[in-house]
């Protein structure tokens, strides 16, 4: 029988907790980065509310900064390799790479009218307007910074944070479990009512490609895609002043979602075959239940070692059950396994409410940001 302090001398992956904890950790750096900023802005006599394009660019640089600090400094503190393990270095072949931005504007056109009606629905609560021009400059050298500090460093910032940090520890769970409450904290995270449903829409889609291609070069593809893809709608748009009804309006949404959605179901199933391949290098025949036990096909193309490890099956006492002839001295050594396998799992399920609470906890934190900033 294996005793708990023996198990907590290895390294068994990340938990529920370390997700929670390197999202409460992203939350509090980058606030500590930007009050910093701030202060320097006001010292220096820039005007925060009215700042000029470069300075928007230094605070994204610095936001993304401080996501990054935030998930080396949990895992200096909390002795986990997140960054190590973030399989940022894994490969992809072409196919993949090429696939990847055709799915974020299968996710665009799918995602992009439920957003628009959740912006007007916050709009019809707050009674007031909000702001989603994009600070891009006027020059094309200003655009073009603007992709990198757009789209390029969150692309890499809030992918360590949300899909090698976050995703990764909450997929201790499940695999669904962990897509689902990724995307939900990475929306609320920023902040941003009018981008909410968009970006956990979005998000769950970047932890899928996580996983599914067991790269976090997948996700940062289709996130700088999407990011590059607003600045280009974003300029096309401020060229244009042509409105439509509000029939036409409607009916150009319903197909664009429609259309997205189906062309993003098939996508989806598309680079499961195609990580399937990469992996095990043989044709596996395309089904469209390919939704159908996500949770197992997934663990199995996230080659993550730490899927193999269950702690309650390390503290079972196999040996002991196995026993043919049991003596006096066997009877005895098994009662006292009994026992102490009741204290391991007491431990265990005090551990396992301790993960459900610092989710909660994140979560908490992170809607009550989300909420102050809505009415703010």
């Amino acid at each position: 029988m294996k005793k708990i302090e023996d198990i907590n001398k290895n390294y068994f992956g990340p938990r529920m907790s370390d997700g929670a904890g390197v999202f409460v950790a992203g939350f509090v750096f980058l606030y500590i980065f930007q009050v910093v900023l701030i202060l320097v802005a006001e010292l220096t006599g820039i005007d925060v509310e009215n700042a000029p394009t470069w300075f928007t660019w230094v605070m994204m640089l610095v936001n993304q900064a401080a996501l990054v600090i935030a998930v080396a400094a949990y895992g200096g503190v909390a002795h986990k390799p997140l960054l190590q393990e973030s399989r940022i270095n894994r490969s992809l072949n072409y196919k993949q790479v090429l696939i990847i931005p055709v799915i974020s504007i299968a996710c665009i056109m799918a995602f992009l009218p439920l957003a628009e009606g959740f912006v007007r629905l916050v709009r019809l609560i707050t009674k007031s307007p909000l702001d989603t021009d994009l600070a891009l400059g006027s020059q094309w050298w200003e655009i073009m910074l603007s992709v990198f500090f757009v789209a390029v460093l969150p692309a890499v910032g809030e992918e360590l944070l949300f899909r090698a940090g976050v995703a990764r520890g909450l997929k201790r769970k499940n695999y669904v479990f962990a897509i689902v409450m990724s995307g939900l904290l990475f929306s609320i995270f920023h902040g941003n009512a009018e981008q909410t449903v968009h970006q956990f829409l979005i998000g769950m889609v970047f932890a899928y490609l996580y996983f599914v291609t067991g790269s976090l070069l997948a996700s940062i593809i289709c996130h700088f895609a999407n990011n590059a893809l607003a600045i280009l709608f974003s300029v096309l748009l401020s060229t244009t002043n042509k409105t439509l009804s509000v029939g036409a309006e409607v009916a150009i949404y319903v197909t664009m979602s429609i259309v997205g959605f189906v062309a993003l179901y098939f996508l989806l199933g598309y680079i499961m075959k195609l990580s399937k391949d990469a992996k095990y290098n043989e044709k596996h025949k395309f089904q469209l239940n390919w939704l159908k036990d996500l949770g197992n096909t997934l663990k199995t193309l996230f080659d993550d070692p730490c899927d193999d490890i269950s702690l309650n099956g390390d503290l079972d006492s196999s040996d002991s059950a196995t026993n043919e002839v049991k003596t006096e001295q066997n009877v005895n050594e098994n009662k006292l396994d009994k026992v102490m396998q009741e204290a391991n799992m007491q431990t265990i399920k005090k551990r396992n409410k301790f993960d459900w609470y610092a989710l909660l906890a994140a979560l908490g934190i992170s809607l009550a940001v989300w909420i102050i900033n809505l009415f703010a």
